[in-house]
């Protein structure tokens, strides 16, 4: 399937069109993100969720899903994404205790040539990994298993797209070089989840770019 192009494009100087999810609370992540990505050069767009079903909607998105996607919040290792409370007239149905769960997500995600990139906490844990990678509609999934540092976690950033931005390495092999040059036991936990299911976790072992 053939993603639908943005015309940024096909400008002289061709911009890469990334995408921001901000979940509630997570503004402070947002804005850093967005100067980040503009100062590679990105076309940034942030999509501020004001319901559950804006998020799955977004995952949802099919041929217009950008290279990359950033998902800013808060998450439970155990619950899934936080998302919070709303009104009585919002459709809450599949959240649970105001978090929304793997299982949700699995059936929904159609992200054609999209890696998503996750800074919540328990964002890389088994089975959220799994859930995006279940249809196979997504290039890949990179998350953590535990509650990454906020400064760490922007670290491991800057390093991610400058390695696929200006070292032009592969979506793998720049989430590996990130995590090495990041150097902290945290974003030592961030999980590598391939479209065929597979999941890769960093080995420390493995010399440092």
């Amino acid at each position: 399937m053939v993603m639908k192009h943005v015309i940024d494009e096909q400008f002289y100087t061709p911009r890469l069109p990334v995408s921001i999810v901000a979940l509630p609370n997570s503004s402070h992540e947002v804005y850093p993100m967005r100067d980040l990505l503009e100062g590679f050069n990105c076309v940034s767009t942030v999509h501020w969720i004001g319901a559950p079903m804006d998020f799955l909607k977004v995952l949802g998105q099919g041929e217009t899903a950008p290279r990359y996607l950033l998902i800013a919040g808060h998450g439970d290792e155990e619950k899934g994404y936080y998302l919070g409370e709303y009104a009585t007239f919002i459709d809450t149905s599949m959240l649970r205790d105001q978090y929304m769960p793997a299982e949700v997500i699995a059936p929904v995600v159609n992200l054609p040539g999209c890696t998503v990139i996750s800074s919540a906490c328990g964002g890389g844990v088994e089975p959220m990994g799994r859930a995006f990678v279940n249809t196979g509609k997504i290039n890949a999934y990179i998350g953590c298993r535990v509650g990454p540092d906020a400064d760490d976690m922007f670290a491991y950033l800057v390093n991610f797209f400058y390695s696929v931005l200006r070292k032009k390495l592969s979506d793998r092999d720049a989430w590996q070089r990130a995590v090495a040059v990041t150097d902290q036991p945290d974003i030592y936990q961030m999980s590598f989840f391939h479209s065929d299911g597979t999941e890769e976790h960093y080995e420390q072992s493995v010399d440092k770019c």
